[in-house]
């Protein structure tokens, strides 16, 4: 009898399971909402933002290619069309734009007086760490006229930093910084980077090119 009686418990009556069934597909949708509620903004930022983050490499991937290029995945040399993910060096001097990017200067928020701007103001407002060598004093349009191809670089790849959110894919601008004082150690390469491998890195990478 009491075999009976366990057997009968174990058996799920079919309105219970029916309900069950439909409570576990509405748990299964309820996951799927918070998900795409998670998913959905991640999706729109990468719609409305430049495609660089898959067009560039972190410093260190970048430094163990040169270490190993052997096994190292292709460079991104060639590949004109990707330096319109962002604003060169020429387009911050003439206050030009990219292709969906509009005109830097405007973006920055010195719209109006761009031509008057100068180094020192960038660094107390921006926070712009200035290579050294450098005049605060020049107008940043004389420094992209005479500033030498490294100071020019890093320079234009921290105003980049500053506007294009997806450079901190694979650089930070803490990172770019760090460059400006002309050497850089990539994280976990054992190398040490001097002005030369720092202009090859940001302009190969498309983060500043002339």
């Amino acid at each position: 009898m009491n075999e009976q009686v366990n057997a009968s418990e174990k058996k799920t009556p079919p309105e219970e399971a029916e309900a069950a069934a439909v409570d576990q597909k509405a748990q299964s949708r309820r996951r799927l909402l918070k998900q795409g509620t998670r998913v959905a903004p991640v999706l729109l930022t990468l719609a409305s933002r430049p495609v660089l983050a898959w067009h560039c490499k972190s410093p260190s991937a970048w430094g163990s290619e040169q270490l190993n290029p052997a096994t190292s995945l292709a460079t991104n040399q060639g590949h004109a069309s990707y330096a319109d993910e962002t604003w060169t060096i020429s387009n911050w001097r003439t206050n030009t734009g990219r292709a969906g990017l509009g005109r830097p200067w405007q973006r920055l928020g010195f719209g109006n007086n761009w031509t008057q701007v100068k180094l020192q103001k960038l660094e107390e407002k921006k926070g712009l760490a200035i290579p050294a060598g450098v005049d605060k004093n020049m107008t940043v349009v004389s420094f992209l006229t005479a500033g030498t191809g490294f100071q020019q670089t890093v320079v234009v790849a921290q105003l980049n930093g500053m506007l294009l959110s997806s450079l901190g894919n694979c650089i930070t601008l803490s990172e770019i910084k760090q460059m400006a004082r002309g050497t850089f150690s990539p994280p976990n390469v054992s190398v040490v980077w001097g002005p030369s491998e720092i202009v090859d890195y940001l302009r190969n990478n498309w983060i500043a090119v002339p």
